[in-house]
């Protein structure tokens, strides 16, 4: 299978907000009201929430107790990051949809077997070195792991077909080592941590039709092996 390096990016096209090209398109803020609740029970959380958009050069950190209302702009991408003792790392990235005056992110009470995708972890293009985006989500996973002192996880990566399978199985690991080694040197027990490479046996999008979702199938997942 053809290894999609970004050499080979041109057959994709360049992934923009659902909303822009739509008959409502508008440079106004749109008004959103986010909340946070318990999955299984859908009481509400009074957490801090880890916002990367909101200000342009700074990642912004809001006390969300029951709902806040917030001013979004329509063309651009929010990362949010909520990290709650008892709870499984939760880590999303959004565009602002003017036809949702409300989003509800639903934390899951933590267990064994519980997965999560960690966003955004990016690489730089074609190695396993960690890029600077992935700070504060790899900050935050840190921090998960700190206030659950007795969680253990598996890293676990995920790849964009390469040239051969061994090929692929092999980067993906090796990027899911790049997220061990960053959580070791911090001074997480490495008996803790598990790495596994699953290389393309779980992508997002088989057929990938942006940048975006090819991006989004190189990845990485953390699972709880044990709480």
């Amino acid at each position: 299978m053809m290894s999609l390096a970004f050499s080979s990016w041109g057959q994709f096209t360049v992934e923009r907000s659902p909303w822009l090209d739509g008959p409502e398109i508008t440079d106004d803020p749109i008004v959103q009201w986010w909340a946070v609740s318990n999955e299984e029970t859908n009481e509400p959380l009074h957490v801090e929430l880890i916002v990367e958009g909101i200000n342009p050069r700074k990642t912004v950190r809001l006390d969300v107790d029951h709902a806040m209302e917030l001013s979004l702009q329509p063309f651009r991408r929010y990362t949010r990051i909520c990290v709650e003792p008892e709870f499984m790392l939760h880590t999303d990235r959004i565009w602002a949809d003017p036809a949702s005056p409300s989003d509800t992110l639903r934390l899951r009470p933590l267990r064994t077997g519980l997965e999560v995708d960690l966003e955004p972890i990016e690489f730089t293009p074609g190695a396993s070195q960690l890029y600077h985006t992935s700070i504060p989500t790899l900050e935050a996973l840190y921090e998960f792991l700190i206030i659950n002192p007795t969680v253990g996880i598996a890293v676990v990566g995920h790849e964009q077909p390469a040239q051969t399978t061994s090929e692929t199985n092999f980067e993906s690991r090796e990027r899911a080592r790049a997220v061990w080694e960053y959580l070791v040197t911090k001074g997480v027990d490495p008996n803790r941590l598990a790495v596994e490479g699953q290389g393309s046996q779980r992508m997002r999008f088989p057929n990938p039709k942006t940048i975006e979702e090819a991006e989004a199938n190189r990845r990485v997942t953390v699972r709880v092996t044990h709480y």
